[in-house]
């Protein structure tokens, strides 16, 4: 594509992302850069599970800031685990980090770390696996259930989930059982990141987890609010 046709593109983007945005106002929802939306009926009882947080886990750090919320970051990076424990002592009994990965099923599970980017992922074929220079480990898996169990809740405010291609894994097999417990769910979708996926798979998905009775908002076909309808 020439640099005519991508700035077209990019222009085409912004557009739509500007109109979602005012729409997103108009249904009460909040915008949080880069890319988080949700609905904001929490409180400081609400519990959020922040899933691929990595070491910032920006998210959790921003909804205990504004909500008072408590908050589990969810990372098997291991160099990501020094940052994790000094925000567990700088926000003691808010937040914990789990360093796990969530998954369809619990077991042990093969983690590749990237030694560049911030993310690595369980998809050998992630970009950032193809391309990067990389360490693998094993890691603990947990399922939905299990991830509650862990937890030691009920119910979930917002599961945010940053799953670096494992989420296509984690909703092909999901129940709206499993679903249940979550009033919020909050997905970054990586077909562009992982090759067996495509933009296809992200809208079968999307249909699926709307299926099970929540309605769903993005802003740029690749981010996904679901909320119950």
């Amino acid at each position: 594509m020439n640099v005519v046709g991508r700035a077209a593109r990019r222009i085409g983007r912004e557009l739509k992302k500007y109109s979602r945005l005012r729409k997103a106002r108009r249904e009460g929802l909040v915008y949080v850069k880069p890319n988080f939306v949700y609905q904001p009926d929490v409180t400081p009882e609400s519990v959020v599970i922040d899933a691929g947080c990595s070491y910032e886990a920006d998210f959790s750090v921003y909804m205990m800031n504004r909500h008072g919320v408590r908050a589990f970051g969810v990372d098997p990076t291991r160099k990501h685990r020094e940052a994790l424990r000094i925000l567990e002592s700088k926000y003691p009994g808010r937040f914990v980090h789990l360093p796990c990965a969530i998954a369809a099923a619990d077991g042990t599970l093969t983690f590749h770390e990237s030694r560049t980017n911030e993310s690595g992922s369980l998809m050998k074929d992630h970009v950032n696996v193809i391309q990067d220079e990389t360490t693998s480990y094993d890691v603990e898996g947990l399922g939905l259930d299990s991830l509650l169990a862990r937890v030691g809740v009920a119910a979930v405010d917002i599961l945010k989930l940053d799953l670096e291609g494992s989420e296509y894994e984690l909703f092909a097999g999901v129940t709206g059982e499993q679903l249940q417990p979550f009033k919020q769910i909050f997905v970054e979708f990586h077909h562009h990141a992982v090759s067996h996926f495509s933009e296809a798979d992200t809208r079968r998905i999307v249909k699926r987890i709307c299926g099970f009775g929540f309605r769903e908002f993005s802003l740029d076909d690749h981010n996904y609010l679901f909320r119950r309808a």
